[in-house]
């Protein structure tokens, strides 16, 4: 009697287990998230949606800066560049695209063959291109503080291209192991957006975590360090040269980007690499890679507030274009007042 009993309640477990998995991954359609769980749609979509406009904006007032404003043209403006234009696809598309994912669920992007997975894939390409850019800006920081004799030698024009350029055949090379079946790239039933997926092969995703998030982010903590142990050992001699101190002042700038950077990507390098069973809910997926995609959407505002030069330029850009607008709503104020007296003297003309 007692092993029927046993038996009886190891079906009733499984049948328990199997129903939570179907919860989970099930598939929504339009609306059906949204209606199921609003605590968690209507928030994210707000932040997502302030994110997205806001970042945009923000990485096209630093490409218009770095293209107006002299001193800002250097060689590190060209890691600065790639780094605008690597966030602006995760402000302009890829958030755009989590707040359709939310509202018409995992059924609209499977009517739509490849959509997700080339929206996910090109995120990670994004992503990789933004985590290389921030390291490189610490290692041309580094060298160009601490081994001043070998900035120029290391860091040419040319060389800083080239670079850009290999960030973004080094993510579409890992985004090609998925085609050897290392990892892959599709809607997270969790999360509730198009993104790597955590569940595909695990290992391959705790390298994936490891390699590319906490390996460059050590590494960059490093340079940073040894940046700031040089300045408090040669304080005086850098205070005395002007150009050197702002270039100091610069990597003060950059290293909160990092930090920022950092900030938002450990909850998700830590979540998909813990979470093997996938047993977390879609609150800690979804709010965990919803703040991953915020640091895209704050960089410019670091700018303006810790650097002089981006801050000169900006309230520069922004006054044109109000002045512009005001010039403009004259002319046409001008020209409606012109349009009425010319009418007013037709008419006394004819009388």
């Amino acid at each position: 009697m007692s092993s029927v009993i046993a038996e009886v309640s190891m079906l009733v477990s499984n049948d328990t287990i199997s129903t939570s998995d179907v919860v989970d991954d099930s598939v929504f359609g339009r609306h059906e998230f949204l209606k199921e769980k609003p605590h968690i749609v209507i928030p994210t979509i707000i932040i997502v949606s302030i994110a997205s406009v806001t970042g945009t904006f923000g990485n096209i007032l630093i490409l218009m800066a770095v293209a107006t404003f002299k001193k800002l043209r250097s060689i590190e403006s060209i890691f600065i560049v790639n780094l605008a234009i690597s966030d602006m696809f995760v402000t302009a598309i890829t958030d755009p695209m989590n707040i359709v994912a939310k509202l018409e669920g995992e059924e609209f992007f499977n009517s739509i063959p490849g959509l997700c997975q080339t929206m996910g894939s090109l995120c990670t390409i994004s992503c990789i291109g933004s985590l290389m850019s921030i390291g490189s800006l610490s290692f041309n920081r580094y060298i160009y503080i601490c081994h001043q004799h070998l900035y120029t030698k290391v860091f040419s024009k040319r060389n800083c291209i080239c670079l850009c350029i290999c960030f973004y055949i080094f993510g579409v090379f890992l985004v090609l192991l998925n085609v050897a079946g290392l990892g892959d790239h599709q809607f997270d039933r969790k999360a509730i957006l198009c993104i790597w997926d955590r569940m595909a092969t695990h290992k391959f995703t705790i390298f994936f975590s490891v390699v590319l998030v906490w390996v460059p982010m050590i590494l960059i903590g490093v340079c940073y360090s040894l940046i700031y142990r040089f300045v408090s050992q040669h304080r005086k001699n850098i205070s005395s040269s002007g150009q050197r101190n702002v270039k100091t002042q610069l990597a003060k700038t950059l290293f909160i980007i990092y930090a920022v950077f950092s900030t938002c990507w450990i909850p998700y390098a830590l979540a998909i690499a813990v979470d093997y069973d996938d047993s977390f809910s879609h609150e800690a997926h979804s709010y965990i890679a919803t703040f991953a995609h915020l640091h895209p959407s704050v960089n410019w505002i670091v700018y303006y507030i810790t650097n002089k030069n981006f801050r000169t330029a900006f309230n520069s850009i922004l006054c044109i274009c109000r002045d512009t607008a005001k010039q403009k709503a004259g002319d046409t104020k001008v020209s409606a007042t012109v349009s009425q007296g010319d009418s007013s003297n037709t008419t006394d003309t004819k009388l």
